[in-house]
């Protein structure tokens, strides 16, 4: 019984948490996400990064579906545990590490990076715009599904459905 209220609470605590940051766990469809990779041109061998990865099912889309090598970034505890017990399920550890903490632990990978998938609110795309587009390289794709960046103009874009509903694949390049 103690162990149960240790977890709900462990749960509550990170929802609270997550919320208080301004990024809630908000989770996509794999055809959003498959549409995503799609659209980015995603080949055997490259490298996605997902900023925001929730539990890695679009890093476990581009590894099983395109070949890619993945990269995430999760600063939510939970997220960050379901996503490395996900990776593990789907028998992509090879291919996929997960990272813990904000979005400048990905820094290096990002400079490296072949595609950035975000599927992030408004509000932290306007924080990051700046920063992730000085951070990529020159050849470097982000998609984001259903919600644009502020100043970038997307250089292509594809509609999709995401949980049942239209929605926005758009693409940028720095």
């Amino acid at each position: 019984m103690i162990i149960f209220l240790l977890l709900m609470l462990f749960v509550f605590a990170n929802l609270v948490y997550a919320n208080f940051l301004g990024a809630p766990s908000i989770y996509s469809s794999g055809t959003a996400m498959s549409d995503a990779m799609k659209l980015a041109g995603v080949k055997k061998g490259q490298l996605v990064v997902d900023l925001g990865c929730g539990n890695a099912k679009s890093l476990i889309i581009a590894a099983s579906q395109f070949g890619a090598k993945g990269i995430g970034v999760e600063k939510s505890p939970l997220c960050y545990l379901q996503a490395n017990l996900n990776v593990l399920m789907s028998r992509q550890q090879r291919n996929i590490k997960i990272l813990f903490g904000d979005f400048s632990v990905a820094e290096k990978y990002l400079r490296k990076a072949d595609v950035v998938y975000l599927y992030l609110l408004p509000t932290l795309l306007t924080k990051i715009e700046k920063w992730l587009f000085n951070t990529i390289a020159d050849k470097t794709k982000v998609v984001s599904l259903s919600f644009e960046f502020p100043t970038q103009k997307s250089i292509n874009s594809i509609e999709t459905k995401n949980l049942g509903y239209p929605a926005t694949v758009r693409m940028y390049r720095r």
